[in-house]
């Protein structure tokens, strides 16, 4: 006989424990989903209505309702914010908004929330999970999300917390082929086909009447083995918190921190440093690539360099042993080769040991054990949204809230349709005995005809018609209809998103207070959900994106983004010196926008979205967000290139005042400057003038010198005439 391992007896028996536990929710469950689906009589209520000559109809108003509830809640995709929970972790966090997004696209998130959504709503739990494919982008692996059945998920029965994060374990068994496990798990073909068939899970059968014989409730080993030839197994998942221990490391020669486990740790120690002795000290390096280097000077140089100057380049090279005349002054170095290990043993790197909550998974296939692996995260990866919580796994579902609501419809209706069969019936009165009834009544064998046998001899019969129905009957079906849709949120739903607009919200509260309540608990029970889904998918991202990676996504206005994460740099000499966007260090947060699944009101949205454009507190792509223009890319690019021909034509236009500035100035100098030329010539001419008028004052005066010197030499000089003296002294001083 083949021999368990404690792990998988102890999952098996946690397995029946926690099924015993919720056999009565895991019935209602069951007996929800099919009465949304249609099965809503059971086979004694048939019966009666068959004995009565009445059908049973169905008149499903809580498929539509939760269709239409489904379809608001998950309006729009999810939009996220993260902050780092240091002011130095702000710059980083913000792209976990983005690294979310792009999970969530890569998933299908949307179509995943949708079906949690329907659990939510008709079996009172819905189940999201979080798991690493290691397969997707080419064996680099991805953080995926996707739903779980939630009666294929068992609770520890004594969790009392939302999502059960106070649960010793959490278990997930399914029933999956045997060739889907194979390729699952190729590394453990030989595992899975040695292993035998059983039977731990027991789901509940249908219990309800499906007029067209509908299957709702999935059956086992629907496809057997003489049609495929392949077994069906059942895989059995259990997580379960551990206490690991854990080294926090710090480095300060790189000013670096980590958190390593135990293998890490061990392989962190063997990694090398260098020790550099100069005369101006002692220095440490532990970067990769410094060390490097110094190893492979070590292997050329030794133990001991120094540095000489290459006299054709200037440059310096390091050389074997002491320095000597014609080296570089103190340029001995002495390199020592060690580990990590010495620098944690002098305490120059600091450690510190601590404990880490983590989730271990076991993977069992029927009674044989797969593997067992820690899962890097704090949180279980399953998430589930419970709906009418009371403290317990066991949820209560809408469907089961308005289950009344739905059958008192389906009587009325059934009520209605018998009684306007009986108005419409051809009543056919004749004496007993006086024909043949079988042969008359395939004569007349039509609907609405019914043929009754009297004896005349008792007297004529008194024939009696159906009351008319109340309109009140009408009415009381149409209230429940609503009852259904406002129970299940419909009517606050159809409002919007409340944070539209102070208008919306104001209009919302007023119309219906108690359906906006209800609708805020249903949207903070989804929002939560995800908020606690993303923390468990913060976690796999850093332990699975450790190296450089580029992630795209489309923005909501269709334009891709490109985020870069854990990209190294490094010095102009090749030194590493860290990495750009680092997000494998620090603790990250990361929440769902409040009402960004939800619908909104768009033209209210759009006014405020205009107001704030006018006020100038956002630009124009903002505004064609909220539009329906298809071709927004055009729009944007005719707008830039309409914004820069305004700018060039107001560039033109101001070059233009410039110029024209300058001509008049030009033209008011070259004015000026002819003014200026004419003065100088008229001054010119007038000096040429002055100058003449000077010359011949000269010579006239020359002249008449040269005259009277005549006139003296013609007279005769008479010494003691005392009047010509007198005479020529006064010509003297006129001469003077």
């Amino acid at each position: 006989m083949h021999k368990k391992t404690p792990s998988t007896q102890l999952t098996q028996d946690l397995l029946k424990e926690y099924a015993s536990a919720r056999e009565n929710w895991a019935k209602q469950a069951v007996e929800d989903n099919e009465f949304r689906n249609g099965k809503q009589w059971t086979d004694e209520e048939v019966t009666a209505l068959q004995n009565r000559s009445q059908q049973p109809i169905v008149v499903n108003i809580v498929y539509s309702a939760v269709e239409q509830a489904k379809a608001m809640l998950t309006s729009n995709k999810p939009k996220f914010q993260s902050t780092g929970r240091e002011t130095s972790d702000n710059r980083v966090g913000r792209m976990f908004s983005d690294i979310m997004a792009y999970i969530w696209d890569l998933s299908n998130g949307n179509v995943e929330l949708k079906q949690a959504i329907d659990d939510y709503y008709v079996k009172g739990m819905g189940v999201l999970f979080s798991y690493v494919d290691p397969d997707a982008d080419f064996g680099s692996g991805e953080v995926k999300i996707k739903s779980l059945d939630p009666l294929e998920v068992f609770i520890d029965p004594s969790s009392k917390d939302a999502f059960c994060r106070d649960a010793s374990n959490i278990i997930v068994a399914k029933l999956v082929s045997e060739e889907v496990l194979i390729k699952a798990y190729p590394e453990h073909e030989e595992i899975i086909k040695n292993s035998q068939e059983t039977s731990y899970i027991n789901l509940p059968t249908e219990s309800r009447y499906g007029k067209e014989s509908q299957d709702v409730t999935l059956k086992r080993r629907q496809r057997g083995q003489s049609t495929t030839d392949e077994r069906e197994l059942e895989l059995i998942e259990r997580y379960y918190k551990v206490w690991q221990p854990y080294y926090k490391v710090y480095d300060p020669f790189r000013d670096e921190r980590k958190v390593l486990s135990e293998e890490e740790f061990d392989k962190y120690l063997e990694e090398p440093a260098v020790m550099l002795t100069t005369p101006q000290g002692e220095q440490i390096f532990t970067d990769s690539k410094t060390v490097a280097d110094y190893i492979e000077v070590h292997e050329k140089n030794g133990d001991t360099f120094h540095m000489m100057i290459d006299p054709n380049t200037g440059q310096q090279f390091p050389m074997a042993g002491e320095e000597h005349a014609g080296s570089v002054p103190n340029s001995t170095t002495k390199i020592d080769i060690i580990t990590k290990g010495h620098l944690v043993d002098d305490k120059k790197i600091m450690v510190n040991d601590i404990e880490i909550c983590q989730v271990m998974q076991c993977v069992h296939v029927g009674d044989e054990e797969l593997f067992k692996v820690v899962l890097p995260i704090e949180e279980y990866p399953i998430v589930p949204i419970m709906n009418g919580w009371n403290r317990n796994p066991y949820p209560l579902s809408d469907v089961r809230l308005v289950k009344g609501l739905q059958e008192y419809i389906n009587k009325i209706r059934s009520l209605i349709i018998a009684h306007a069969s009986t108005s419409t019936n051809t009543k056919l009165l004749i004496p007993r005995g006086a024909i043949n009834r079988k042969q008359l009544e395939e004569d007349w064998g039509r609907a609405g005809t019914a043929v009754i046998e009297f004896d005349p001899e008792l007297g004529t019969p008194i024939v009696a018609g159906p009351v008319p129905l109340p309109n009140e009957l009408y009415k009381n079906e149409a209230d429940a209809k609503a009852d259904i849709e406002r129970i299940l949120g419909i009517y606050a739903m159809m409002q919007g998103d409340v944070g539209a607009s102070p208008q919306t919200f104001k209009g919302t509260v007023a119309m219906d207070e108690y359906g906006q309540r209800r609708i805020k608990s249903k949207r903070d029970d989804i929002e939560e959900g995800i908020n606690q889904l993303a923390k468990v998918v913060v976690g796999l991202i850093q332990y699975v994106y450790k190296d450089e990676k580029v992630v795209r996504l489309m923005q909501p206005n269709n334009m891709p983004k490109e985020v870069t994460m854990n990209s190294p740099i490094y010095d102009d000499i090749g030194n590493y010196m860290g990495k750009i966007n680092d997000i494998t260090i620090g603790k990250y947060d990361v929440i769902v926008m409040s009402g960004s699944t939800l619908p909104s009101n768009r033209w209210a949205r759009f006014e405020y979205y205009m107001q704030l454009h006018q006020a100038g507190l956002i630009d124009q792509t903002e505004v064609l967000k909220q539009t329906d223009v298809a071709d927004m890319e055009g729009v944007l690019e005719r707008a830039g290139q309409m914004q820069q021909l305004q700018g060039q034509v107001q560039a033109q236009t101001e070059e233009i005042k410039k110029l024209k500035g300058d001509l008049q100035t030009a033209q008011r100098e070259s004015l000026h400057d002819r003014k200026r030329v004419e003065v100088k010539e008229f001054e010119k001419k007038l000096a040429k003038a002055e100058a003449k008028v000077e010359m011949a004052q000269k010579l006239y005066t020359t002249r008449l010198g040269d005259e009277l010197k005549k006139a003296k030499e013609e007279v005769e000089p008479v010494a003691d005439n005392k009047q010509r003296q007198m005479n020529e002294e006064l010509l003297s001083i006129e001469d003077e």
